[in-house]
């Protein structure tokens, strides 16, 4: 499908994070919410956020002689917070990160329908960062993936 414009090709942050969304909510059957998000949200939900969208040195060449980077490089957060009394503790917890990582890793689920002008290839998680909320008594983990995005041949307007 080819895209309205390069730069609604370049909107990676857009892309992904719905498309993210959208996996973890319909494939996992979690709550997720994207970085800009409006709703009020409330614990248990998985909050995501795409950032250090970086260029490989791979290129498209388009007619005029401009090379537009192709491959790109980025990190998706996606923190996990759970409210220890309201959802049976850290098991729930534990249990929300599994499908977490079990559902972003699978990249058949990033499809075409999903992300029309981009191809995730690789998904690594870069590590994770626990924490806790003692008054609100929350369980939060950051999770951090490496991913590559390849923006796909017939997306170029």
């Amino acid at each position: 499908m080819s895209a309205p414009s390069i730069e609604a090709i370049f909107q990676f942050e857009e892309a992904i994070e719905n498309a993210a969304k959208s996996i973890l909510t319909n494939s996992a059957g979690l709550t997720a919410y994207r970085q800009h998000d409006t709703a009020n949200v409330s614990a248990p939900f998985v909050a995501l956020q795409l950032s250090g969208v970086t260029a490989t040195e791979t290129q498209h060449a388009d007619g005029s002689g401009n090379g537009w980077p192709s491959d790109m490089s980025a990190t998706l957060h996606a923190t996990v917070i759970t409210n220890r009394v309201k959802e049976g503790g850290t098991s729930t917890h534990n249990a929300t990160l599994g499908k977490v990582r079990r559902y972003l890793y699978d990249l058949s689920l990033w499809t075409d329908s999903l992300l029309p002008y981009h191809k995730v290839w690789l998904v690594m998680e870069n590590g994770s960062s626990p924490t806790s909320s003692d008054d609100d008594r929350l369980d939060m983990t950051a999770l951090s993936f490496q991913i590559r995005i390849l923006i796909r041949e017939t997306a170029w307007p």
